[in-house]
């Protein structure tokens, strides 16, 4: 008999066939609490306030953003800031962009490049700045002089290349060049009131929630409009929109303290993934996800017996398994963990089919 086992990590595309990811977090900005929550991205449940803000050194929170050293940055709207906190335990580290460096006057979304830099949306200066993503030095003006860009909310690369950056006041999305800035397009030019955050759906049209509509507004790839995509879920003033690792389409519902999903192919309403109880979420605006890096699974075996392991330093994973990757639910593998030399030991019965294991947090 050949023995066929496999392990996934976080993202892993096996055969072609399917990617599965790992569960991640939920942090959410409340623009009105002046603090960040966090949740459990599968359920929906209430984890903790993330960043209590008991210091009072964030106000008026917007967009979130993960860097490469782990740790969480803030747009600090109400005092032109960028602030960063430590990634896992949400302690204050330093402000990593002060007050106005740059002409810094309210900002609003926060985007890591590979580039080596931060790109930042100026909203009452009607730019988006550049900073070194390391110092938070500032750099340039990386966008500016756009008549069509008035009030800089939401910020997103496309797979062109190209940056999209959504209007607030002068209710359109311009298109610039990814690598200079320079202004190619009016992208949405209808049908948008106080638009607030953008994402490019499956299919590559681009959906842009309409605040003052309360809905998401659908444009071709070539910024045409293509009609309302997300109107039910009782929307009211959405602001931040994302796809979540679920690959769903996550919206904040601002006025109504909520996060709720919807389909990304179709627009149908999911259902209401946060409310306002128990957690006291009130405004939320931004909002970002995060996938911890799961530990690397090895399996070792022989003819009666296969032996899973991974590092003792990251116990709180859990093993699960499945014998097929046509079905959906995965299923906790019984036998406990034995600690031996620095890792994390389960050993079973050699299986009489094809195994699949993959590492999870509870």
């Amino acid at each position: 008999m050949r023995l066929r086992i496999r392990c996934l990590s976080q993202w892993v595309v096996l055969a072609g066939l399917l990617a599965l990811p790992t569960q991640a977090e939920l942090f959410v900005s409340s623009f009105l609490s002046h603090q960040v929550y966090r949740f459990n991205d599968t359920t929906g449940a209430f984890l903790d306030r993330f960043l209590p803000n008991t210091d009072q050194r964030l106000s008026l929170p917007h967009g979130l953003a993960f860097g490469s050293d782990g740790h969480l940055y803030v747009a600090s709207a109400g005092n032109d800031s960028i602030l960063r906190y430590d990634g896992q335990t949400g302690t204050f580290r330093d402000t990593f962009v002060p007050n106005g460096r740059g002409g810094l006057d309210y900002p609003v979304a926060l985007v890591f490049r590979p580039d080596g830099r931060l790109y930042v949306t100026s909203q009452l200066t009607d730019q988006v700045l550049r900073y070194d993503a390391t110092t938070g030095a500032f750099l340039d003006v990386f966008i500016s002089g756009i008549r069509d860009l008035q009030g800089p909310s939401d910020l997103k690369f496309g797979p062109d290349g190209d940056v999209y950056v959504v209007g607030r006041f002068s209710n359109r999305v311009v298109r610039c060049d990814g690598v200079t800035g320079a202004h190619k397009s009016t992208f949405a030019t209808e049908h948008l009131s106080q638009p607030f955050g953008l994402q490019q759906l499956p299919s590559g049209d681009w959906v842009v929630m309409s605040g003052n509509g309360n809905r998401g507004v659908r444009f071709a790839a070539d910024g045409s409009f293509r009609g309302d995509f997300l109107v039910t879920g009782n929307l009211s003033l959405p602001v931040g929109v994302s796809l979540g690792p679920d690959g769903a389409l996550y919206v904040a519902n601002f006025n109504a303290g909520q996060m709720v999903r919807f389909n990304a192919t179709t627009g149908a309403f999911l259902n209401v993934f946060v409310s306002p109880s128990p957690s006291g979420l009130t405004g939320p605006n931004f909002f970002t996800f995060r996938t911890p890096e799961p530990p690397v699974l090895q399996i070792t075996g022989s003819a009666d017996t296969v032996t899973v392991h991974w590092p003792t330093s990251t116990s709180a994973w859990r093993l699960e398994s499945r014998s097929s990757l046509n079905q959906m639910d995965w299923s906790t593998v019984g036998s406990p963990p034995v600690a031996q030399q620095g890792t994390n030991r389960v050993t079973l019965p050699t299986p009489e089919t094809e195994q699949f294991f993959r590492l999870r947090l509870p």
